[in-house]
């Protein structure tokens, strides 16, 4: 099967890339900047230079491919694009394109269903795009992942830098999961008939226990502080009220995560713990070793 993979760069689309080219499907990557390709070349076999806002640049895109993934959205982007340029556009536009090319299956990567979410621009771009989607009569499936792995990097972040801070309690829950365990699920896809999948990690954690894990990747001692709650959901108000879209459209999904328990099934195997300490751990025999001695010590 051939495939195009939209936001083959980004942390999702990058395993996709992998897993798709592990199962012996061929890459067609959709790119702004090849340049960023350069780590996955042995595993793309075509690459359609274009940003998906650009219809005409997207010409031909599809053309000749069986399927079409998409993780495309604004986050982790900046600039004067907002969320309905990008998370709905964009792949409107990759479905029209999909669509004159007779593309059999379009699987696309949106965010968890949750209530609280639901309020958010991101994600109610995302659930517009779904519905342009639904009503293509394209058969397709979407996929719900929670939070990522690599979002977690934030408590490892602050771990390093020597204390963590959690909201409220800390005591609110989310399963993260790896991108890895999604990409297994969007190659899954291609050959199943499921409309909608949502994906969870393997274990439900409290902030807390996400930063104390982060302390102990590092074999450093927990230092945690408490903020109370009602600053985040002020900050919230405010950011809402006093700047434009694309000023507070980055900050108001992930702000509005840490004020509820964000769950989903458990699907994936992969584990936070290990995800951590595979980013702190050095490189080589020496390091292991020294690695390990020093969290014997903590």
């Amino acid at each position: 099967m051939k495939v195009l993979v939209a936001g083959s760069t980004g942390y999702l689309g990058r395993h996709v890339v992998r897993e798709l080219h592990a199962r012996g499907h061929r890459v067609r990557a959709l790119a702004r900047t090849p340049d960023k390709l350069a780590p996955l070349r042995d595993a793309v076999d075509e690459i359609h230079v274009a940003d998906a806002t650009d219809p005409d640049a997207l010409d031909g895109c599809c053309e000749g491919v069986d399927a079409v993934f998409s993780s495309v959205g604004l986050m982790g982007k900046s600039g004067k694009l907002t969320c309905w340029d990008v998370d709905y556009a964009a792949n409107r536009n990759l479905l029209d394109q999909a669509g004159r090319a007779g593309v059999e299956k379009f699987v696309y990567t949106s965010v968890l269903r949750a209530p609280g979410l639901e309020r958010t621009q991101l994600v109610r771009a995302k659930r517009a795009f779904e519905d342009e989607l639904k009503r293509s009569g394209m058969p397709h499936t979407i996929l719900y992942p929670n939070g990522f792995f690599s979002d977690m990097n934030e408590f490892l972040d602050m771990a390093r830098r020597g204390r963590a801070y959690v909201f409220g309690t800390g005591g609110l829950r989310i399963n993260p999961i790896d991108g890895a365990d999604v990409a297994d699920a969007a190659a899954n896809a291609l050959v199943h008939d499921a409309d909608a999948i949502d994906l969870g990690g393997p274990d439900i954690l409290t902030h807390e226990q996400i930063a104390r894990e982060a302390f102990r990747a590092l074999g450093t001692r927990p230092r945690i502080t408490h903020l109370p709650l009602w600053t985040i959901k002020t900050a919230l108000f405010l950011l809402r009220r006093l700047t434009p879209l694309r000023t507070h459209q980055l900050a108001e999904f992930p702000l509005t995560v840490l004020t509820q328990d964000v769950l989903a099934p458990t699907i994936g195997h992969r584990r936070l713990a290990d995800h951590f300490t595979e980013r702190v751990i050095p490189r080589g025999g020496d390091g292991i070793a020294r690695w390990r001695n020093d969290r014997a010590k903590n």
